[in-house]
């Protein structure tokens, strides 16, 4: 098997476990909003529980990679993936009969189908995490050599924008032109499942071809016993031991910002504090995913100028900067400010995806193969975490006028993000 027909698999396969993620992600909210107009809490609940699950489940759900086979890490995230959509559907066909009046706590039918759904909501983000780390993580630094990685690492990105901006809009039609909402929903679940057995069977394909991929090495723990708190605690222990935990830190900074144009919070702050209208505020969430774009495409190029350490710093650097620019504009009123601060908040999404290209390829490079699934999970988990608090923060200041605290909030932590690059560049000096 060639390169080129390897990278072209995984790149198909990315492709099938992004759009189906996209397309559910984007559904579930709205479905629960049309069930429950009244009730927005209900979205936010699930996403809050799922992702606060997530982020206590992921790092060990994860080890299992380095424990598998890379056939049966594939089969066991496309499994949770399934199986989270399957059952989401079921709970969402069940919510869909408690669709008049409150809720009380004498109607245990509902919170139950709720908590179903909540479950399914993690079974299907842990699958998905769990595919993008055994995937991107581990079979691609596995199987290119890395001069290469560069390069398809951009192309990988490439294909997780494509389907951030196409798919939520054939899902948003499928809910709109199939009415009632669940013939639309119940598509969208379809479009999921049929995607996971061509995306099984192209990662069978290449281990068939790439044999020598098929096994990795495993180091067989000790067999002690010891709670699940006594594992997770060790293993943050040991993370933050590992040379790469503070390049993962200064990832999870970047986390802690609002100023991102798909963002919820910033799009509500448009639309409530400055009036801008929806099909402008759309405008700028589709040019965030232009300029990311215009990120993947620069990288292979600066890495191979700077190579892959500075250029990541100028990245980073790039994006603090153009923050920093961006909160200059906000202090100033009238429509100029308001542009400028649009404008550098587009222009920093350069920084920030080429600084997030630049992380995943020293985790790629850094990590050893055989501990690769358990590292990556925890790193992961640290952005999910830095979720999180962005949006404890925003529940905290939950008024227009008090959204000016998170801002200043965000420059200072991608700031912090930048210096503890720096930091890590200090103490790895033969990286550079």
């Amino acid at each position: 098997m060639t390169t080129s027909s390897l990278q072209s698999r995984l790149l198909l396969g990315r492709f099938l476990t992004r759009s189906g993620d996209q397309a559910w992600d984007f559904a579930v909210p709205l479905v629960l909003i049309q069930l429950f107009p009244d009730q927005i809490r209900i979205a936010a609940l699930y996403f809050f529980l799922s992702k606060l699950l997530n982020v206590l489940i992921l790092p060990k759900m994860t080890s299992l990679i380095d424990k598998l086979n890379r056939m049966s890490a594939a089969k066991v995230g496309i499994s949770m993936q399934l199986a989270g959509v399957l059952i989401g559907a079921i709970a969402i066909f069940q919510l869909s009969v408690f669709t008049s009046g409150e809720w009380n706590y004498g109607m245990m039918i509902p919170f139950f189908a709720f908590g179903v759904l909540v479950f399914s909501g993690v079974l299907s983000s842990l699958g998905s995490a769990f595919m993008d780390i055994a995937i991107a993580n581990d079979l691609v630094p596995s199987s290119l050599p890395p001069e290469q990685l560069a390069k398809f690492n951009s192309r990988l990105r490439q294909t997780d924008l494509f389907t951030e901006v196409t798919s939520p809009v054939l899902a948003g039609l499928l809910l709109t032109l199939y009415q009632p909402v669940l013939i639309g929903f119940f598509l969208v679940v379809a479009w999921n499942v049929l995607s996971f057995f061509p995306e099984l069977q192209l990662i069978r394909s290449v281990l068939n071809d790439r044999p020598d991929l098929k096994d990795k090495k495993v180091i067989a723990p000790a067999l002690v016993k010891k709670s699940i708190f006594e594992k997770l605690t060790e293993g943050w222990r040991n993370f933050f031991k590992h040379p790469i935990a503070l390049v993962a830190i200064a990832y999870a900074f970047l986390w802690l910002s609002v100023l991102s144009p798909h963002g919820v919070l910033l799009a509500g702050y448009l639309k409530d504090g400055w009036r801008i209208p929806e099909w402008l505020i759309g405008l700028f969430r589709g040019s965030g995913a232009i300029f990311g774009l215009l990120a993947t495409v620069i990288f292979p190029w600066a890495e191979r100028r700077w190579g892959l350490i500075r250029a990541s710093r100028n990245f980073i650097a790039y994006q603090s900067l153009t923050l920093v620019i961006a909160l200059g504009f906000f202090l100033i009123e009238g429509s100029v400010g308001q542009f400028g601060f649009l404008i550098f908040i587009l222009l920093s999404r350069v920084g920030l995806y080429g600084f997030s290209l630049g992380e995943m390829q020293i985790r790629q490079i850094t990590i050893a193969p055989e501990v690769r699934g358990e590292l990556n999970g925890f790193a992961s988990a640290l952005t999910g975490i830095a979720t999180l608090g962005l949006y404890g923060a925003g529940a905290a200041l939950p008024s227009t006028e008090d959204f000016k605290f998170l801002i200043f909030g965000s420059v200072l932590f991608v700031a912090f993000g930048c210096l503890t690059f720096i930091i890590w560049i200090s103490k790895n000096p033969s990286r550079l």
